[in-house]
C-alpha cells in the first residue's frame, strides 16, 4: 500500500509505526516489474524479430534528433559568426556555445542568435547565470559542428590546446578577414579607457592562442587598425586608428558601440557600468547591425 496510507491508519489507530517491520520500495516498483515481466514475454515470444525492431527503432530516433540545416556559402555574416566561435566559443560533436556577461551581452547575444538563424535555419538557446551574471547561447546540431569542423577545419575540444585558427579562405579576402576581425574583437576584446582618468581610449584583442593571436595581428597591422603587439595582446591607442577602425571593421556588440560613439560625440570615456544608460536611448535602441561610423 502507498507509506501515506499506511501513515495516517497508524495515526488514526494510535499505533506506532516503528513497531511494524517495513520495506519501503521505489515509486515506480510496479511499473518497473511490470516492465520486466512483459520484456519476458517478448524475448520467449519474439526472439528472432526483436533485435531488429531496436535497431529500427533507434535509427528513427537519431533521424528525428539531427536538426536539418542550411550550409551558407563563405560570406561577411559567416565570417562574422566564425570570429565569434574563435573569440568566446566551444564546440563539440553536438553543440555550439557562446558566453558573455549577462549585464552588458544580451543585446549582442540576441545578434547573434539573429545571424544563427540567417546562415543555419537553427533556434539558438540564450541562458542567464544570476550568480555568476554569466551569459550563454547555445546551438544543439550535430550537422553544424560538423559542417564547421569539416569546411573550416574547427576542430571540437580546447581551442588552446588544438591551436584553432582563422580558416586561410577567409584571411585570403579583405572583407571577409575584417568581418572575422569584428567577431574576435566583440568577443574576446576590450573597447575601454586606458591611462590616467581615462585619457587614452583603446581597441585591444587578448587570446591564450598564440596562433589566433598572431593571425589578428598580422589583419590588424597589414590594414592599418592597430599599432601594437606585446605577445599577450594587440591593439592600438591612437585615435585616428579607432575611428579608421569603426569605419571599416565596425561592432555587433552595444557595449563597445556606446563607449566608442559617446567618446566621437561627447569626448568622454565613460566606464562599462555607464552603458547600461545608453541602452535605452532611442539611437541606440534602432541602430542596425553591424555598427559603422559611416552609418
Amino acid at each position: 500500500m502507498p507509506s501515506s496510507l499506511f501513515e495516517k491508519i497508524c495515526l488514526d489507530a494510535g499505533i506506532k509505526k516503528e513497531l511494524f517491520c517495513i520495506s519501503y520500495l521505489p515509486d515506480n516498483w510496479g511499473r518497473a516489474d511490470a516492465g520486466r515481466k512483459g520484456m519476458k514475454t517478448l524475448l520467449k515470444k519474439y526472439k528472432a524479430q526483436l533485435p531488429l525492431w531496436r535497431a529500427k527503432a533507434g535509427h528513427n530516433i537519431a533521424g528525428r534528433n539531427i536538426k536539418t540545416i542550411s550550409y551558407p556559402v563563405l560570406n561577411e555574416e559567416l565570417a562574422e559568426f566564425i570570429g565569434i566561435y574563435l573569440g568566446d566559443g566551444t564546440i563539440t560533436k553536438d553543440i555550439i556555445r557562446i558566453s558573455g556577461d549577462s549585464r552588458y551581452d544580451l543585446y549582442y547575444f540576441e545578434y547573434i542568435s539573429y545571424l544563427v538563424r540567417v546562415l543555419f535555419n537553427l533556434d539558438s538557446r540564450i541562458a542567464t547565470e544570476k550568480r555568476s551574471k554569466g551569459l550563454s547561447i547555445t546551438i544543439y546540431s550535430k550537422n553544424l559542428c560538423s559542417f564547421l569542423k569539416d569546411k573550416y577545419g574547427i576542430n571540437f575540444g580546447d581551442k588552446i590546446r588544438n591551436q584553432t585558427k582563422i580558416p586561410q579562405e577567409i584571411l585570403k579576402n579583405k572583407k571577409l578577414a575584417l568581418a572575422c576581425l569584428r567577431g574576435l574583437v566583440d568577443t574576446d576584446g576590450c573597447i575601454s579607457r586606458r591611462g590616467r582618468n581615462g585619457s587614452q581610449f583603446c581597441v585591444q584583442f587578448f587570446n591564450g592562442n598564440k596562433t589566433l593571436l598572431q593571425q589578428v595581428k598580422e589583419i590588424g597591422f597589414k590594414y592599418g587598425f592597430f599599432s601594437y603587439f606585446t605577445g599577450g595582446e594587440v591593439g592600438t591607442n591612437n585615435w585616428i586608428n579607432i575611428k579608421k577602425y569603426f569605419g571599416e571593421v565596425g561592432s555587433s556588440n552595444m557595449k563597445h558601440i556606446v563607449r566608442f560613439n559617446v567618446r566621437l560625440k561627447e569626448g568622454k570615456t565613460i566606464y562599462l557600468r555607464e552603458v547600461l544608460d545608453y541602452y535605452k536611448e532611442p539611437l541606440y535602441k534602432n541602430i542596425q547591425l553591424p555598427f559603422k561610423m559611416a552609418s
